[in-house]
C-alpha cells in the first residue's frame, strides 16, 4: 500500500538495534510497521506479518490514514531522531540490493561466457 511497498522490499521482519520491523502483505500490497523499543530490550516476536509484543514498544511508522486492508497509507506516526536512523539503514539496504544485483549480474555473465565457449568448443571439434 502507499508508504509501504518501497521500505517492504528492503527489509524483512525482526529486530534493528532498538527499531522493531515489520514488513508484510495482505491481499491488497505490502504493509510496514516501525515500533521503537526500550533501550537494551530484545523484541518478542510474534509473527513474520505482526508487530513485537513488547508492552513498552511504541509504533513510530504505521497507517496514517485510509482503511487498514483496503486503502490505508502509510507515514510517520511520531517524529523524531529513529527517522534518521531509519534513513542510514534504508541507505545501507539499498546498497547491499544494489551489490547484490550487480554481482549476480556478472556471474551470470560469466556463466554465459562460459557455455557459449563449451558451445564453440565442442561446434569446432565436429
Amino acid at each position: 500500500m502507499k508508504g509501504a511497498k518501497e521500505y517492504a522490499n528492503l527489509f524483512k521482519t525482526g529486530q534493528y538495534g532498538q527499531l522493531y520491523i515489520t514488513s508484510g502483505f495482505h491481499a491488497r500490497g505490502k504493509t510496514f510497521y516501525i515500533q521503537v523499543l526500550p533501550e537494551n530490550e530484545l523484541a518478542k516476536p510474534n509473527g513474520s506479518l505482526n508487530k513485537c509484543l513488547n508492552k513498552n514498544a511504541v509504533e513510530v511508522y504505521g497507517i496514517i490514514s485510509g482503511n487498514p486492508g483496503w486503502t490505508e497509507c502509510y507515514g510517520w506516526l511520531h517524529e523524531g531522531k529513529w527517522c534518521d536512523d531509519f534513513k542510514v539503514l534504508c541507505e545501507i539496504r539499498k546498497k547491499a540490493q544494489k551489490d547484490k544485483k550487480e554481482t549476480e549480474k556478472k556471474e551470470n555473465q560469466e556463466a554465459m561466457k562460459k557455455e557459449n565457449e563449451r558451445i564453440q568448443k565442442l561446434l569446432k571439434k565436429y
